[in-house]
């Protein structure tokens, strides 16, 4: 049996306090957030709560963690403690290892998000939720990328956190390509351990599933993520960390990389981190949760999937310049007018952008949603389509870069006085030419992010005098105010396929 755990009241039901904001300089950017209060919260306590900050936090339904916590506290499996949980930006950028991007250069704000947990968010966290800062009291967790992150930060900062909890952590990242001469002494993750110090009272709970992935590099029988994982053990335990010791690893039979498999399992890391109990008597999710529902057509699958997976992001307004001045504010930008673009852009692509919404925002607010949806994703998921013919997720992304690409031609030509005929382009002879389907998810992305700085930075560059600048193409006069409005526009048109088509379809 468990150990019981002291509660200050009878209630065993968490509270979510949602929607928090907190400004950042580190990252310049507004993180959002939510926090998790243990039942019988009390913020006079004599002692300040145990904390976990977990990053990729925008999962929190989709883990079922408010459920998981409340079974947990009902059978006073854990201590009471305050979850932190950090919803992701630029996912590909803000995750990773602080000291070094990798080969493609992914992560290459690691250090600022180091710098916010470190100056920003743990103090803020500590002053309004009396959570504790004595670093054993510290938990850093995330899942995949995230994962990676929370344990470099563990790792290199000691000083403030004494564990982490890793979900099929990306230990593959590296600092060389795979056909460029690549080794296993490549792996970042694995060479500044090896190359840094344990401290004490360190300790780190990691967790693979067999089927994470198919990729198997050195063609061992044994895939990347869990050979990664056990070889960073190895190294971990070089420095006296020994399995099983301070160091759990959990490898689950059939478990994919998503958040079905880490909601699962997340009963054992909770109670790895704050419970009292011995391991063999820790409860299982079936035993807090019962069985999954089993979801009897393939519709209300789907109903049930729309529910819990995020929605678009609406971003909150910047912050005035007193909180945060490296943000500035944006101005208003007037809708193109009728006869401004073709006939098409006003069925398929101007009424996408709503009414009073900032173009330039929405072009934000989308590729975080990409970058937060389609990151969470396999290489083998992102091969899916809705039906034959159709375009896999990874063929309708660059679609939507080679669309935004002409598109911002075309304003760039017109913007500048062009007066030639701009041709068309046909996009379905582009994409198979495109060889996506060939190309790594995560190298994707990359483009994605760079393509749409690239696009922001040149429309915030037009006057509101180019901005109403017409030129011809194939398909008639267009304005430059009209191909602004048409990028997110087009972008909204594919992402409300890829929620409605392409995600119910996922396993």
């Amino acid at each position: 049996m468990n150990q019981p755990v002291s509660f200050p009241t009878q209630n065993t039901t968490v509270t979510v306090v949602r929607r928090l904001r907190l400004a950042s300089r580190a990252l310049r950017r507004t993180v959002r957030f939510d926090v998790v209060l243990p039942p019988g919260y009390d913020p006079a306590a004599p002692a300040p709560y145990p904390v976990l900050y977990l990053n990729d936090g925008q999962d929190l339904r989709r883990l079922h963690l408010p459920a998981t916590l409340n079974a947990l506290y009902r059978h006073r499996a854990v201590q009471p403690f305050v979850l932190v949980a950090i919803q992701a930006g630029v996912r590909v950028q803000e995750y990773g290892t602080a000291a070094y991007a990798d080969y493609l250069g992914r992560g290459s704000r690691a250090k600022h998000y180091t710098e916010f947990l470190l100056t920003e968010m743990l103090p803020y966290a500590q002053a309004r939720y009396h959570v504790s800062a004595a670093p054993s009291e510290v938990v850093v967790a995330g899942f995949s990328l995230s994962g990676l992150a929370a344990f470099d930060f563990v790792w290199h900062h000691p000083e403030v956190a004494l564990r982490a909890g890793v979900f099929s952590g990306s230990f593959w990242w590296r600092r060389r390509a795979l056909d460029q001469g690549y080794t296993d002494a490549d792996r970042l993750m694995h060479l500044l351990v090896r190359e840094g110090q344990a401290a004490p009272g360190q300790r780190f709970w990691l967790q693979t599933g067999t089927l994470d992935e198919t990729n198997d590099r050195n063609h061992n029988g044994i895939i990347d993520a869990i050979e990664d994982t056990l070889d960073l053990m190895t190294e971990l335990e070089h420095h006296g960390l020994r399995p099983d010791q301070e160091v759990r690893y959990v490898e689950v039979v059939d478990g994919r990389h998503n958040q079905a498999t880490w909601g699962r399992i997340l009963p054992d890391f909770l109670q790895w981190a704050f419970g009292q109990a011995e391991a063999g008597e820790w409860l299982t999710a079936d035993e807090l949760l019962g069985s999954r529902r089993v979801w009897g057509s393939p519709s209300r699958l789907a109903r049930h999937r729309r529910r819990l997976r995020p929605q678009p992001a609406t971003l909150p307004p910047y912050p005035n310049a007193a909180s945060l001045a490296d943000f500035p504010l944006q101005p208003a930008i007037q809708r193109p007018q009728p006869g401004q673009y073709p006939a098409y852009f006003d069925e398929s692509y101007i009424p996408r952008v709503p009414v009073g919404a900032n173009p330039l925002v929405q072009l934000e607010q989308q590729l975080r949603e990409v970058q937060q949806v389609v990151g969470q994703l396999t290489d083998e998921q992102a091969l899916t389509n809705y039906g034959p013919g159709k375009w896999s997720i990874k063929e309708a992304l660059i679609h939507v870069l080679d669309s935004e690409r002409v598109f911002a031609y075309r304003a760039l030509c017109f913007a500048r006085g062009e007066q030639q005929t701009l041709p068309g382009f046909d996009q379905d002879a582009y994409v198979p030419e495109a060889g996506a389907n060939n190309r790594p998810l995560a190298d994707i992305l990359t483009e994605y992010a760079a393509v749409r700085s690239a696009t922001l930075a040149l429309f915030r560059s037009f006057t509101p005098a180019q901005l109403d600048r017409v030129g011809f193409t194939a398909s008639g006069p267009v304005s430059v105010r009209a191909l602004l409005f048409a990028i997110p526009g087009h972008e909204a048109h594919h992402l409300h396929l890829l929620r409605e088509r392409y995600l119910p379809l996922l396993p």
